[in-house]
């Protein structure tokens, strides 16, 4: 039996790609095809949180790890339910799901230790990556940072963050050295790169499963918060630590959410992936057939042309606006219509940059 491992990168569809994979799981059985249970429901968070040296870490909490012995027997746990599973049928194939193996998995002895793992159940092991252009990754990450509790303000990353998390040649030479660079799967996030336009389709036919068959789809997600609504999360946090975690507060601001984005000056942009060019093209040659011609050698020019700002800050009037939009959602009654905030305004005059 082949598996077919996605590793992610973060911010490339990941958690739809999760929600197919668990919605369309009995589908896949009667086909041959397994999504295990024993590594987690939709995303398969035990992989990388098992497979990395330490037990005090997000993802060991997660899992209720807080100990060497309780790292070592949830490894054990986890291969006993994992093989009971896969031993429920005459499967041809597994997939499995975490971004989390590439963000969490920094060094050679990590990935190995989890395709150690892995090897004891499969005969051969495919690893799925999907990678986005830097910077939009580097905005859609600090949306989701802000939702899970951080304070910072945008800005670009330091040297080693971007080591460790923009710079894919050092990504994807760490996964060829453990499992060969045949073994990897390399894809584009970016519509005009993927299947049909679709991240699903696209995973289909990455991961060699049956496009035809009658797959039920997830809904769309569209988790963007607007620069306003994500600044007012953000000193929100401040004032409640970065430990808050209120979904409900977050899906709300989803609905009310319909400005323009925060983002950062363009040369700055620029500035960022200037310095991963020489990664960029390494992958491309190693990895997509060679470089593409234009700024950046692997990546087409930004996609994502929804209206974006500089300016990361609320005035008092706007941030009782939000809350009272809040409030009036969660007490039932009927919000009044948004008005058109003057930043918005100003960016139409400006013809939207």
């Amino acid at each position: 039996m082949d598996l077919y491992l996605h590793i992610g990168t973060e911010k490339t569809g990941t958690t739809s790609v999760q929600k197919f994979m668990e919605l369309n799981r009995d589908l896949l059985d009667r086909h041959g095809v397994i999504y295990p249970r024993a590594p987690g429901a939709a995303n398969h968070l035990a992989l990388a949180g098992m497979a990395q040296d330490r037990h005090d870490g997000e993802l060991q909490s997660k899992l209720n790890i807080s100990s060497r012995e309780d790292l070592l027997a949830f490894r054990m746990k986890l291969a006993e339910q994992l093989a009971a599973e896969l031993s429920a049928n005459k499967y041809a194939k597994a997939v499995m799901s975490n971004e989390h193996c590439s963000s969490r998995l920094k060094t050679d002895e990590e990935v190995s230790f989890l395709r150690d793992f892995l090897s004891r159940f499969f005969d051969q092991i495919y690893v799925i990556v999907y990678l986005r252009r830097q910077d939009e990754f580097l905005l859609s990450t600090y949306s989701t940072q802000i939702k899970c509790g951080r304070t910072k303000r945008l800005r670009l990353p330091g040297e080693g963050v971007i080591r460790d998390r923009y710079d894919y040649w050092h990504l994807l030479s760490r996964w060829a050295r453990v499992f060969g660079s045949k073994h990897l799967i390399c894809r584009r996030y970016e519509r005009s790169s993927l299947v049909n336009g679709s991240i699903i389709d696209d995973f289909l036919a990455a991961a060699r499963l049956d496009l035809s068959l009658d797959y039920e789809r997830p809904a769309a997600l569209n988790e963007s918060l607007d620069a306003d609504c994500l600044e007012f999360l953000r000193l929100m946090n401040k004032h409640v630590g970065e430990s808050f975690r209120a979904r409900k507060l977050v899906r709300s601001l989803e609905e009310i959410s319909n400005g323009p984005l925060l983002g950062l000056p363009e040369d700055m942009l620029s500035s960022f992936m200037s310095q991963l060019r020489e990664s960029n093209g390494r992958v491309a040659e190693s990895y997509f057939g060679g470089a593409r011609a234009g700024a950046d050698p692997l990546f087409a020019p930004r996609s994502d042309d929804r209206p974006r700002i500089t300016e990361q800050g609320l005035d008092a009037d706007r941030l009782i606006e939000i809350t009272a939009t809040l409030l009036q959602s969660w007490g039932g009654a009927e919000a009044p219509e948004r008005p058109r905030h003057r930043r918005e305004k100003r960016l139409a005059a400006s013809g939207g940059n």
